[in-house]
């Protein structure tokens, strides 16, 4: 069970150590979670930090945090009806601001460029969950919209870490990782294949209960999913070119579909002499949104009676909305929710010559977190069991690299970065630390290597 917050102040606060200050723009289930691991790591290292939430509802973000309300403490939040004035440093916000060593963005995707902009007035970092990449540009490009910027971060000496989370962001760390070790020898003979990345978003519960914002989980999975085949972005038709995967502790194979998701452009920037990259995803809520596709429930076509309105609205209207975090944690209690189980799988092919004869052999690396029930009577209690993974591993990746920085070893770490860049730019033991405290949050690790012929 992760580890309940510490109800003391701080000791290197009593000391007068100037604390960090952490800004948040707008708090929900990945943010607050964020927060509260965030506060965990810095009072494990005697670090003192202070939060300010910007939002523009404070007894949401309050809500969110329910189980955690020792920290309000070290919280102010702020009321922000409109984000415009505080992307602009308008006043009061500009004395507010005062101070921000990073900026995250635990709100939506479009806000990453002004966020950018004003962390470059400020000199601060930034931090983002996701990008805005179902457009032509990042398509044509092959590129997320915050490469903008990293001229300018680069000048001004902050950094951008993007797509952090689990899916994307610890992702991206672990397979950068290995692909920069396997790459690192410099072997001519050596050839990465293909990379494979496979998740599992699974829950048991007698209620239909989302993990994330439906309407996200519409847009996403409806989208017409890509792969890079042959160093190219081909796009597919919805749930087509199924795999199935066998995920540890699963007694089944789970049926995977693929997903344009940010790894693919990700791992295709990092690794371009890599010529098939896919994202697959699959599991209970995979299949739910399959279903309304398949009856044609996510049509855009307009109903007879109501030229207005399209079935797909008529859908989404209708939908549950995302539960509150009083709601989950009842349903935990109660029983509502049975099971849930989130994963991601990597497989690396590599093809080398062994001996005489050229071998191929698949390199597999991957997380899992199937301990939601241990989240009871934890700071955490309350989130869902994609909220509570995305926000751990963001923190605890943000956290370590940030202490690097803080030694005065984080020279490199400037511009547009994502985990495979802080794969290649973190020392060993960086590393190593980031899996001590994956496991010791609850997120279990796993890996292997097998010959490909055995597939």
């Amino acid at each position: 069970m992760p580890a309940r917050t510490p109800r003391r102040r701080h000791a290197a606060a009593d000391r007068g150590t100037p604390p960090r200050h952490v800004v948040f723009i707008g708090m929900g289930a990945v943010g607050s979670g964020m927060l509260i691991c965030l506060s965990e790591l810095a009072d494990r290292d005697s670090v003192p930090v202070r939060f300010t939430v910007f939002t523009p509802h404070p007894d949401r973000a309050r809500d969110a945090l329910f189980n955690a309300e020792p920290l309000f403490d070290r919280i102010e939040f702020v009321e922000v009806p409109d984000f415009e004035p505080l992307f602009k440093m308008v006043p009061p916000y500009d004395r507010l601001l005062r101070g921000t060593a990073v900026i995250i963005n635990a709100a939506l995707p479009a806000f990453n460029g002004p966020m950018i902009e004003l962390a470059l007035r400020l000199g601060a970092h930034t931090v983002d969950l996701a990008s805005d990449m179902y457009n032509e540009e990042t398509e044509r490009t092959l590129a997320f919209p915050q490469y903008r910027h990293d001229a300018a971060l680069r000048a001004r000496g902050c950094a951008a870490f993007i797509n952090f989370g689990v899916a994307p962001g610890m992702t991206d760390f672990l397979i950068g990782e290995r692909m920069h070790e396997l790459l690192a020898g410099n072997r001519q003979d050596l050839e990465v294949e293909s990379i494979d990345l496979f998740l599992l978003e699974d829950i048991d519960s007698d209620s239909v209960i989302f993990s994330w914002s439906p309407v996200v989980a519409l847009e996403e999975l409806a989208q017409r999913p890509r792969v890079i085949r042959d160093g190219v972005l081909v796009a597919l038709e919805p749930f087509s070119s199924s795999r199935e995967y066998l995920f540890p502790h699963e007694p089944e194979p789970t049926r995977q579909y693929p997903l344009y998701q940010e790894e693919l452009l990700s791992l295709h920037r990092a690794f371009p002499q890599v010529e098939s990259i896919s994202v697959y995803t699959g599991g209970s809520e995979v299949e739910l949104v399959k279903a309304l596709f398949q009856l044609n429930l996510l049509s855009k076509r307009t109903l007879p009676d109501r030229p207005d309105l399209t079935v797909e609205a008529l859908v989404r209207s209708l939908l549950p909305g995302m539960k509150n975090p009083r709601r989950i944690e009842a349903y935990l209690r109660d029983g509502t929710i049975r099971s849930a189980h989130f994963a991601a799988a990597a497989e690396i092919r590599v093809s080398e010559r062994i001996r005489t004869e050229r071998r191929t052999v698949i390199e597999t690396i991957g997380l899992s977190y199937q301990r939601y029930r241990g989240l009871i009577g934890s700071p955490y209690a309350g989130a869902t069991y994609i909220s509570y993974p995305t926000a751990v591993c963001a923190a605890i990746l943000l956290w370590h690299t940030l202490e690097h920085m803080r030694a005065g070893r984080g020279a490199k770490l400037v511009g547009v970065l994502t985990g495979e860049d802080l794969a290649k730019l973190l020392p060993r033991s960086r590393a190593h630390a980031i899996r001590r405290d994956l496991v010791a949050w609850d997120i279990d690790l796993f890996g292997g290597v097998r010959d490909a012929s055995e597939s």
